[in-house]
């Protein structure tokens, strides 16, 4: 199974929760929680108090897709920071494409990460909305956001640098 696959399933399985519970939804909804998971700004009901966040996530999943396309297609760019470019750049392109698809295994890992997290955070919310604390869930969320697209992303360029490798001893060399 893809990362792309499962950000996107995470995306939209939280929208389809958030919209799941929205007749649940009290008066009163979290908007931002203080360093210790417990809620420090309040909002009435209403759609962007409650589905921002995954309406966010949504937006993330559709920029790193669009990203993602848009670096396989101009590889070349001066905008594009990848690790060792050059190299990557002096590949064929049927060479290339293996390298440029572990930069969007990392990519799509990250976006993933960020969707767990957001999909904890919005939990903390639903509890705190509902008189709990939610500080569990958004204290999850949040060592979620900080440490697994850090290990997603360390992965992602680990797996770019030894798939070039692969990659510079299989190609010819250009002339």
């Amino acid at each position: 199974m893809s990362f792309r696959l499962v950000m996107w399933a995470l995306a939209v399985g939280l929208a389809v929760w958030a919209g799941w519970l929205w007749p649940d939804v009290p008066a009163r909804v979290p908007t931002h929680f203080g360093l210790d998971g417990q809620p420090d700004a309040w909002a009435g009901r209403s759609v962007g108090s409650w589905f921002g966040l995954p309406a966010i996530a949504l937006a993330l999943a559709a920029f790193l897709d669009a990203l993602v396309v848009w670096t396989h297609r101009h590889p070349a760019l001066a905008g594009l920071n990848l690790p060792q470019k050059d190299a990557i750049l002096a590949l064929p392109p049927d060479r290339r494409a293996p390298v440029l698809a572990w930069s969007a295994a990392a990519l799509y890992a990250v976006g993933a990460a960020c969707m767990v997290s957001f999909a904890l955070i919005q939990a903390g919310t639903w509890a705190a909305a509902h008189g709990g604390s939610g500080a569990e869930w958004v204290a999850a969320g949040g060592a979620v956001a900080v440490v697994a697209p850090l290990v997603a992303l360390a992965w992602g360029l680990r797996g770019v640098s030894v798939e070039l490798r692969r990659q510079q001893a299989a190609a010819p060399p250009r002339p």
